[in-house]
């Protein structure tokens, strides 16, 4: 037995090297099939109009579907500033490439939904204060990991969940068959936080983690305290916030297991650390403050502490809401 070249390193450093060249064909994969999927948003939604006519709105939900509609395209737009922004500052092609492919989705997604907006004939209602707050603190961060997570891991599977709720509604027809265009892009985006994010989360220090930490309780905290002040909106519409916030969290646990997946290993490191401080709210208490918010019997059966603490808890959101506007 030859003892020369032991140990055979090269079986360890392959693997490696295989798997960090598996994960950069998959990123740049992203953009060639984000390019192959490109949906003209002009043809399709004139498309749809020449087929149902012109959009109109139930007079009964018109109020709540606008308030929702601006939700989104406002988020688009948002959307489309962190993606480009992101497309600039990643110094990974195949990462950057992925990013540029989104930042084209999302500029679709917003000129697509305006023109929507303005085939409806009716004034977009200016987006709540906290919901501002949110994507300002994405927007202005200066940290890529802060952005990431912001956009791929809470605003995008929100996002996905008022598309699908909207669609399966049958709020209006043109809209109806419109978010499911949207819906498949969001869906595929995701794919930029899985498999980079990891890389720069394994790299964080303890004070560095702790920051990511305290963005995410923040930002959580504006998208539940934004929610509240939603939710009968979404009801007005046939939506299920319960229904819409489980299907919130189901993304966030699939992502969050697609990042363990993909995340890098070796040189000692555990894969948990990969994901270091990324909070999944599968998990924890996040189950249990879901059953506060959205009690599967209904906020009826609550007692009446419950109630009040909820009942407060809108108020002071909506005070807020308005304040920051």
């Amino acid at each position: 037995m030859k003892t020369k070249n032991w140990p055979p390193y090269q079986l360890v450093e392959e693997q490696l090297i295989d798997r960090a060249q598996s994960r950069l064909d998959k990123l740049e994969r992203l953009y060639h099939v984000g390019q192959n999927n490109i949906w003209d948003g002009r043809e399709v939604l004139d498309g749809l109009i020449a087929k149902h006519g012109p959009p109109r709105l139930p007079n009964d939900k018109k109020e709540s579907a606008l308030k929702i509609l601006s939700v989104l395209l406002w988020g688009e737009l948002a959307a489309w500033a962190i993606s480009a922004d992101l497309a600039e500052r990643i110094d990974d092609v195949e990462a950057k490439m992925a990013a540029t492919s989104q930042a084209h989705d999302e500029a679709r997604h917003f000129y697509v939904l305006r023109d929507y907006l303005r085939a409806l004939g009716e004034p977009v209602p200016r987006l709540g204060g906290l919901g501002r707050r949110l994507l300002l603190s994405i927007l202005d961060t200066p940290s890529l990991v802060h952005k990431l997570i912001g956009m791929q891991l809470l605003t995008e599977s929100n996002a996905l969940a008022i598309f699908r709720g909207l669609a399966e509604s049958g709020l209006e027809p043109v809209l109806t068959e419109l978010l499911p265009y949207y819906e498949k892009d969001e869906a595929r985006h995701v794919g930029l936080g899985v498999m980079y994010l990891p890389r720069l989360l394994s790299k964080l220090n303890a004070r560095e983690t702790a920051g990511v930490i305290g963005f995410q309780v923040r930002s959580i905290a504006i998208l539940m305290s934004a929610g509240m002040t939603m939710h009968q909106h979404f009801r007005t519409v046939g939506i299920d916030p319960r229904k819409m916030a489980e299907y919130t969290i189901k993304l966030q646990n699939e992502v969050t297991r697609d990042m363990l997946a993909e995340a890098p290993i070796g040189n000692g490191k555990r894969r948990r650390d990969a994901v270091r401080g990324l909070l999944n709210p599968a998990q924890g208490y996040g189950p249990k403050i879901l059953d506060f918010i959205h009690p599967p019997k209904g906020i009826a059966a609550m007692p009446a502490w419950h109630r009040t603490a909820l009942s407060t808890w809108k108020r002071v959101a909506t005070i807020a809401d308005r304040a920051l506007a």
